[in-house]
């Protein structure tokens, strides 16, 4: 089913270009305005400047940050900070990171692959995208021709035949490096035609689920209609009909799903016993309170421990509302529930926790229309635990849900059922890094 091909990377000539660990940055999307700062002063040739440009107050339809991108990538190609690899080749792209003092490793392959249109059913999404992030990648494509990083993606292989070639890949890498979040990166070209016949050849009967990268993925298919419209035939081997990946396999060890946790503010009309009220109807409730710091630390773990303990047989969410001195730990009473709020969505869709979460408890008891989720106006989406908790320390949310981790499996049923998942349902970790391996469209 997947169409994938080995290519001619564009990377970094570190002899000129500097250390490699002053070159690549994280993926734009979770670069904050101070990281972006920090990135420009790292080096001059740090890729912050192709893939997330500063704007500047004078800037025209002319002379912007993706002009001046377009500009960088020209005079660094001409100058050889960065260089076109001679052999087309698969990138192998080995992670190692720590969970709770555990090591992992996620190896997978970046490679290019041919775009597809999702009612064909090849190429999978589980998350829905928002307009202005496509936009701004769009105008970024349109003035480089280049993908500076790659998609996240996810491919089954239960017999391992991918992975034993995936393997064979060892020896010193020819790129490495520890990003600011702890983990090593490594990179290993392979160009062996044998191996790349096998990985082709598996892969022509597999769909592939977008992890990571939904909004990359629909920006090169609207470039890709572009280019087709502008050029008026085609013959689908053409550089706009394909994009990067890295695939990863879903029976991977190595392969992490975090929580996003879910602060609650600006919440008109919000009334907690009335809440409470409406929670009672649906779950069972266990209530644990806490009288000092002390408590209140070794609580929110008791909390999240206790979901972790019970994620694989219970949909159980933990709980913290303003001026409170207590964690919930809430637990869906009967999934007919669900069923019966949400008659036309899949089996698996309707089991999911974020779906739980946003369609009963966001949208129908707190008034929050699902349409609204994605544009940000109550919900703030945040990683750690901890740092949600802070929320209703600093008076800035009222309500925090505590969540587990969607499953991989979960991700792979609700895509294959044609569905997308709620926003923010997923944050695969490791994220990868942008700059290691680029890809020239034309």
């Amino acid at each position: 089913m997947a169409t994938i091909t080995p290519f001619r990377g564009i990377i970094y000539n570190t002899e000129k270009a500097g250390k490699i660990s002053d070159l690549v940055c994280p993926p734009y999307d979770i670069i904050s305005p101070a990281g972006q700062q920090a990135l420009y002063r790292k080096s001059p040739n740090n890729v912050i400047r192709l893939e997330y440009g500063l704007a500047s107050p004078g800037d025209t339809e002319e002379d912007n940050r993706y002009t001046r991108a377009a500009a960088v990538l020209e005079d660094w190609t001409r100058s050889a900070i960065v260089k076109q690899e001679q052999v087309p080749a698969f990138y192998i792209y080995e992670m190692e990171y720590k969970v709770k003092e555990a090591t992992r490793k996620l190896r997978g392959l970046i490679c290019l692959v041919k775009l597809e249109d999702y009612d064909s059913g090849i190429i999978k999404p589980h998350e829905t995208t928002l307009s202005g992030p496509k936009t701004d990648r769009l105008n970024l494509l349109r003035a480089c021709k280049t993908s500076f990083s790659q998609i996240f993606s996810l491919f089954s292989d239960p017999q391992e035949k991918v992975a034993a070639v995936l393997a064979r890949t060892n020896g010193k890498p020819e790129m490495e490096v520890k990003s600011s979040d702890g983990v090593t990166h490594r990179i290993w070209s392979r160009s062996d035609e044998k191996d790349i016949e096998v990985i082709v050849r598996e892969m022509a009967d597999k769909p592939i689920f977008i992890a990571d990268g939904h909004h990359r993925y629909d920006t090169a298919l609207n470039y890709r209609n572009e280019q087709r419209k502008a050029a008026g035939s085609f013959t689908g081997n053409e550089g706009f009909n394909y994009t990067a990946m890295f695939l990863a396999r879903l029976e991977d060890p190595g392969l992490t799903v975090l929580p996003a946790h879910r602060a609650m503010f600006n919440l008109t009309d919000f009334h907690p016993q009335r809440f409470e009220d409406g929670l009672n109807q649906y779950f069972n409730i266990e209530r644990i309170d806490f009288f000092d710091k002390r408590s209140e630390n070794k609580d929110l773990h008791t909390v999240l421990d206790t979901m972790a303990h019970r994620a694989d047989h219970a949909h159980i969410f933990g709980m913290r509302v303003k001026g409170e001195h207590s964690y919930y730990l809430l637990t869906l009473r009967n999934e007919a529930d669900m069923d019966a709020l949400l008659p036309a969505k899949s089996p698996a869709y309707r089991k999911l926790d974020v779906s739980i979460l946003h369609h009963l408890i966001i949208d129908k008891l707190l008034g929050i229309r699902m349409e609204t989720h994605k544009l940000g106006l109550n919900i703030e989406y945040i990683k750690d635990a901890a740092e949600a908790d802070k929320r209703i320390h600093d008076n800035a949310a009222e309500i925090v849900f505590f969540m587990n981790p969607t499953k991989v499996r979960e991700v792979k049923e609700v895509a294959t059922a044609g569905e997308r998942m709620p926003q923010k349902a997923t944050y695969f970790f490791p994220k990868l890094l942008t700059g290691l391996v680029m890809h020239k469209l034309g």
